[in-house]
């Protein structure tokens, strides 16, 4: 081998050897001047206080206020709900007890009166609506018949008055058709149903 040439080449050898010396030598000292930022710990996010109104003393609610009436008023009576309530009662008492004190008074036209219960038991019996109904009694007398049923609620008369108007109506093509009235007497959960024979009225009313 040539010694020229060894000569020559060895300064480019080492010249590839030495170029990343220098480079990492250049970083090191660069980081040791670049000033470093100090990491602060994160506070924890702190809820915002709930502000409360402050407390005014014997302060009440508008539903136990003082001003306020503790049942509404009928706006058609001007009455107190359980007032309203004994006032209809008494009014139905009154209707209830004249009926019957009519009713009870008349003479029995037996012939009569006799088949017209009969054919209002067989209504009866026959409509649908009206089998549902508890009946007291079917009794009839000179000018007048009346029904008695059970009715402990409210909507258990409301039932009965409607299915018996529609009864009338139908039974027989309306042959039972009649002036026909109601009493009631809700305190004992009795309805009384008053039909006028033909030619007469009912006059409890």
């Amino acid at each position: 081998m040539n010694l020229q040439a060894v000569k020559t080449r060895l300064p480019l050898w080492g010249g590839i050897v030495l170029l990343p010396i220098l480079a990492l030598g250049l970083y090191h000292d660069k980081q040791r001047h670049t000033p470093t930022t100090p990491i602060h710990p994160v506070a924890p996010a702190v809820a915002a206080p709930v502000i409360k109104p402050p407390l005014i003393r014997n302060q009440l609610p508008p539903a136990v206020s003082h001003n306020a009436s503790p049942e509404p008023t009928n706006r058609v009576t001007g009455l107190e709900p359980e007032a309203a309530r004994e006032a209809v009662f008494r009014k139905e008492n009154n209707v209830y007890e004249k009926a019957t004190g009519l009713f009870e008074a008349e003479p029995i036209d037996v012939e009569w009166a006799s088949g017209y219960e009969q054919s209002l038991r067989e209504m009866f019996a026959s409509h649908t609506g009206l089998t549902r109904v508890s009946v007291n009694t079917i009794s009839c007398r000179t000018s007048m018949c009346r029904i008695e049923v059970f009715t402990p609620r409210d909507i258990d008369a409301d039932y009965f008055t409607a299915m018996f108007y529609n009864a009338l109506d139908n039974f027989r093509e309306g042959t039972l058709k009649a002036e026909a009235s109601i009493a009631r007497r809700m305190q004992q959960g009795v309805t009384s149903v008053y039909i006028a024979r033909k030619g007469h009225t009912l006059g409890f009313y």
